[in-house]
């Protein structure tokens, strides 16, 4: 019975998709990037890296997922926990097992390895965690950090950079390009973050939530998220990142482009008001990381 039950669960765990998973965009880029600086493709580390990613994304979602059951409930969402109660007890379970696992392997790692893993991927872990959980620490603190937008805003200006590190560490030692690659990503996070509650407005404000999406208008999230995304292309595309990554960089000019034409001047040109024609303006921000993401592991080879 349960095996009926996996591949939903499964969708759980992957979603939302993202340059991290179902398909490990980040992870083997990263390992492109730091084998271009070490001169070597160690393929046995790559595929660990990739494991670790999974697995804590997977348990990151599914925990996500375990702790909004209301706010899924009363946005209509059906999905195998909100048809299925008896069923949020056993993801909770997996959920915790994801992310054990995850920190067991960190450990063993950066004793194996000697670099301070476990330091970054802790506190990742403990953020995401606490962001999401509305059954063990809510109940201890009285707060949950996913209910308020500056609870967000702390957990992902924390989360992405240390998990990028985290899997950084894994390939290579911590220097400059790994540091340089982790405010990238902060930028593109936070972008993120600004457009994530946009479809959920209506449920968190029920659920008596306090998030960006309730709290501010859409123009304006969209106007931010998209203002973000400049500075995340100009983290890439400036002299200091040419010296770390070399003049292969300069291919995300590209992606850059293509977010401008579809989505930053489409957007700025209706003065950032949103309505049901702007879906393929936003889709295209995805779109540009996700080519971003691809090419940034192709510079590896010029």
């Amino acid at each position: 019975m349960f095996w009926r039950r996996f591949v939903p669960l499964l969708r759980l765990c992957n979603t939302p998709t993202s340059i991290v998973s179902p398909l490990p965009f980040f992870a083997v880029s990263l390992f492109l990037i730091s084998g271009r600086e070490l001169h070597i493709f160690d393929l046995k580390i790559l595929f660990i890296g990739i494991a670790i990613s999974l697995l804590s994304t997977f348990g990151s979602n599914l925990w996500n997922h375990c702790n909004d059951l209301k706010e899924d409930i009363a946005q209509g969402k059906k999905t195998i926990l909100t048809q299925d109660f008896s069923m949020l007890k056993i993801s909770s379970f997996i959920a915790f097992t994801l992310y054990a696992s995850s920190l067991l392997i960190i450990y063993y790692l950066s004793m194996e390895l000697k670099r301070p893993i476990y330091i970054y991927f802790l506190i990742w872990a403990l953020a995401t965690w606490w962001y999401s959980d509305n059954l063990i620490l809510k109940k201890i603190t009285g707060f949950r950090l996913k209910e308020h937008y500056m609870g967000e805003l702390i957990t992902y200006s924390i989360a992405w950079p240390m998990y990028t590190l985290s899997i950084w560490l894994i390939y290579s030692d911590l220097n400059a390009t790994g540091v340089a690659i982790a405010v990238i990503f902060l930028f593109f996070s936070l972008s993120g973050l600004l457009l994530k509650d946009l479809k959920d407005i209506s449920g968190d404000r029920e659920a008596g939530l306090n998030t960006f999406g309730v709290r501010f208008h859409p123009s304006q999230l969209i106007r931010y998220s998209c203002y973000l995304m400049v500075m995340y292309y100009f983290a890439m595309l400036n002299p200091l990142t040419i010296k770390f990554f070399g003049i292969g960089v300069l291919i995300m000019a590209l992606p850059f482009i293509y977010f401008l034409k579809n989505t930053f001047i489409h957007m700025h040109r209706k003065n950032w008001a949103l309505d049901m024609g702007d879906l393929k303006a936003l889709k295209s921000i995805g779109y540009s990381v996700y080519i971003s993401v691809i090419f940034m592991g192709l510079i590896a080879f010029f």
